[in-house]
């Protein structure tokens, strides 16, 4: 049996999570300058500067590599939780992964790339996953691309542009969704997403009611993701024609408490400018048990802050909501097409015949 001498845990405690991760097969991204996610699980992000993880989906988070292994690595593992800990320390002792503390990440300012663009200009490849695979409306698609906050790469990926509020000709991060589906490559998920490397600290993917022009919205609606954000706007234009009015609408790329924190400041200020205030912020995360816990951390210190749940009959998100809601319209536009070109003869038939299987099935 493995025995352990202190120092020996806690070297492993201390060991470089993005070292080890690598070591160990586990496939990573860089996602911002202080900021890797899981390939694999991408609600799984760690902070090299602190050596910790959060892996969101399942409310876990540690430092260290020796809880890394621990909790993520082994988590499905049929090990008691001794046996974990023999197996992790084995593992990070063995790896050779060298201190967090002195890990180093690459940090250069968020540079776009216009060369990654369609040469062209097009959105097809885009249009049609956001369109047929996401129930998002034509108009909505296109008004973002009109405004320059949606773009498609050379390889078909949606862009979501981060545009700074106070400089909307200035790009400071993307977040990149991809059309094309592969689990080989991408796992469970099946498609690429990642945010572009270097992608500025603090910004998202934002964009402003239609209308606005030239003024900053005094409302703001928080997402976990750009295309959760769109389906919102979307779904909106059911109560209101032209969609949700005065508002601004930010991705978070997850439950990102600096996001929230900068776009408040930052559009607090733009108003004070304009001679207004902010009226309302709500968030509009994703109705699990990490997005309830975010709002309730947010409302301690924001009593005035809304929840924009999404229905737990129609799904997690705003998307699920969107889809459904889609599904819900297709469905009573096919009752009304079959009652139209039924003959009325024909209808009461089939309604005779029903109501025999009923009478049959007493």
């Amino acid at each position: 049996m493995l025995a352990f001498t202190k120092e020996q845990i806690k070297a492993a405690n201390s060991a470089s999570i993005v070292e080890y991760a690598r070591s160990a097969g586990i496939a990573l991204r860089q996602t911002g300058s202080d900021e890797f996610k899981g390939v694999e699980h991408d609600s799984l992000v760690i902070t090299p500067s602190k050596n910790s993880f959060y892996w969101n989906s399942r409310q876990v988070h540690g430092k260290g590599a020796l809880s890394f292994s621990t909790l993520y690595e082994l988590s499905d593992s049929n090990l008691n939780e001794k046996e974990k800990f023999l197996k992790a320390m084995d593992k990070v002792l063995t790896s050779g992964a060298g201190d967090g503390k002195v890990y180093q990440i690459e940090k250069e300012p968020f540079k776009f790339d216009k060369n990654q663009l369609d040469s062209e200009n097009k959105i097809n490849r885009v249009w049609g996953y956001l369109h047929n695979q996401r129930g998002i409306s034509s108009q909505t698609i296109d008004q973002l691309h009109k405004d320059k906050v949606l773009a498609q790469d050379k390889f078909g990926n949606a862009l979501f542009l981060w545009l700074d509020p106070k400089d909307r000709q200035k790009v400071k991060g993307i977040s990149k969704q991809g059309t094309r589906i592969n689990y080989q490559k991408y796992g469970r998920r099946g498609t690429l997403k990642m945010i572009e490397k270097n992608s500025t600290k603090g910004y998202g993917f934002s964009f402003d009611s239609p209308g606005m022009s030239g003024k900053t919205p005094e409302n703001i609606r928080f997402f976990e993701s750009p295309i959760d954000a769109i389906s919102f706007f979307d779904l909106s234009k059911v109560k209101v024609k032209g969609g949700m009015k005065n508002t601004r609408f930010v991705s978070m790329d997850g439950l990102k408490k600096e996001v929230f924190n900068s776009y408040i400041t930052k559009t607090a200020e733009q108003l004070q400018k304009e001679g207004r205030t902010l009226k309302t912020v709500a968030l509009g995360v994703d109705n699990d048990e990490a997005g309830k816990k975010f709002v309730k951390e947010i409302q301690a210190k924001f009593s005035n802050v809304k929840y924009c749940k999404p229905s737990e009959k129609l799904g997690k998100d705003w998307n699920d909501t969107l889809k459904a809601y889609r599904k819900m319209q297709e469905g009573k536009a096919q009752s009304k097409e079959t009652t139209k070109i039924l003959p009325r003869q024909e209808l009461e038939k089939r309604a005779a015949y029903l109501r025999r299987g009923q009478e049959l099935e007493r």
